[in-house]
């Protein structure tokens, strides 16, 4: 077994970097570094991988996110800055403008970091953002998802790759080729070097739980809850989640007969079929299902699915429940699972020629490049479904409530197109304007898996 405190080897690069980036060696991509240890170590680590190959450095920037949060932030910036220009990479500073709240500093300065990153990758036309978390960080992520009961998703903790706002219309796809490897060895490589790095004061604070974790660590690892031990655990954990999510994606396939995803925007499942899964099979498809009708941004809270599929199992197994923005009933043969009515208002958004965009979370609205001007995108509504029952134009079973609630194209508040219902007010649109539910395949494994790591990513 590799010493914990000694330095990363040239040997060991390709097992780090090849399994994820070996595609990446003609690509464009980004790191994400702070100047801190880790993300220093990265940068280090990654130019000496891409000298191996022989692959320039010129198509990875560096990305460092200054919050603005201390005096120092800037200065520490443009040592990143000048340490990447003598390894080869390009860098970019993201500076966290505006008001910073007063409560829930960290997890507001996470989401600003990568609202910030992504928006730098994709707006260059990068293809990965290369993160610097570490073993600990693996560790630290699996206690507290335990501290909160969390099951097979949470405690098979962090991917090495993995797409954050999958839902969304830009996803972010990140790679974390250090995530086995400990801190200690990071620092050791880094001194071997005399290469200085950070040292931020907020991860001394007790007041943030990840530092308490920390302080804690000296206790865990006398106990063996060393974090070694821990991400093995996560691993194997990671192993259980794939098999248990491919039963799941197999009943939830199409071919299987067992869920009817309907175009109008809801899903109904096979309720014998659902009643005779094992419980954790039946709790992953049913949490997908509300994400798919509900189009919540929030992840579903596992006790309250756990309520619901109980439910289900028992008695009679029917009955009617709301979550996540979904509408679930319960009969004795189907499922049906909608948008919940009237939970919170249905959003509009004008969409360009050539454009897509993910409208209420739920379906996939776009607009060829041939559409003439731009379109206003919303819900059908009552006088809308009204107008089309008065044209014999609403043939789908859907209840009229996931009716009101699909996208409805509007021109001056005159319709011009239902695609769900396969209406468009004229022929030269007809092809030109498209609605898709649900916006991703409503069984996504990869959506499932970056919706698992966002609350949770340091």
């Amino acid at each position: 077994m590799t010493n914990a405190a000694e330095p990363i080897r040239p040997a060991e690069l390709a097992g780090l970097f090849d399994q994820y980036l070996k595609s990446l060696a003609d690509a464009r991509a980004a790191l994400a570094v702070s100047g801190g240890s880790d993300s220093t170590a990265l940068m280090v680590l990654c130019a000496d991988w891409l000298g191996q190959i022989g692959a320039p450095t010129a198509g990875l920037t560096v990305l460092t996110v200054d919050h603005g949060l201390r005096p120092q932030s800037a200065e520490e910036a443009r040592l990143v800055a000048h340490r990447a220009a003598d390894l080869g990479f390009a860098h970019a500073t993201l500076v966290w403008e505006g008001a910073k709240p007063q409560t829930g500093l960290q997890a507001a300065a996470r989401a600003a970091r990568y609202r910030l990153m992504g928006a730098y990758v994709h707006h260059h036309g990068l293809g990965w953002l290369l993160t610097a978390h570490t073993a600990e960080d693996q560790a630290e992520t699996v206690l507290m998802r335990l501290a909160r009961g969390s099951g097979l998703d949470g405690l098979a903790g962090m991917s090495q790759t993995t797409v954050l706002g999958a839902r969304g219309e830009q996803p972010l796809r990140i790679v974390r080729p250090l995530l086995n490897v400990s801190r200690a060895r990071l620092r050791a490589t880094l001194t071997e070097r005399g290469i200085p790095w950070v040292e931020d004061p907020s991860n001394l604070s007790p007041a943030f739980e990840r530092t308490r974790l920390r302080a804690a660590r000296e206790h865990l690892d006398a106990l063996g809850l060393t974090s070694e031990m821990i991400c093995l655990s996560a691993r194997r954990l990671q192993r259980a989640r794939a098999a248990v999510d491919g039963w799941a994606a197999s009943f939830a396939d199409a071919a299987a007969g067992h869920v009817h995803v309907d175009p109008c925007g809801y899903l109904a499942i096979d309720g014998p079929a659902l009643r005779a899964l094992p419980a954790e099979i039946a709790i992953r498809v049913l949490t997908r299902a509300v994400v798919a009708a509900g189009g919540s941004d929030e992840p579903v809270a596992l006790a309250n699915v756990e309520t619901i599929a109980g439910h289900l199992g028992s008695g009679s197994g029917c009955g009617a429940w709301t979550l996540s923005r979904a509408k679930i009933t319960a009969g004795p043969e189907h499922i049906l699972i909608e948008r919940e009515p009237g939970r919170e208002e249905l959003p509009h958004l004008t969409l360009a020629p050539g454009r897509s965009a993910v409208w209420d979370g739920r379906f996939k609205v776009h607009a060829e490049p041939a559409m003439e001007g731009t379109v206003d995108v919303g819900p059908l509504g009552p006088d809308g479904l009204k107008e089309l029952r008065g044209l014999g134009a609403v043939t789908s079973p859907a209840p009229a409530s996931t009716l009101r609630a699909m996208p409805a194209f509007r021109r001056g508040g005159v319709l011009v197109a239902v695609p769900s219902l396969n209406w468009f007010g004229a022929p030269r649109v007809r092809g030109r304007l498209a609605a898709h539910f649900p916006a991703l395949g409503w069984y996504n494994s990869a959506a499932a898996a970056a919706r698992a790591d966002e609350p949770f990513v340091p």
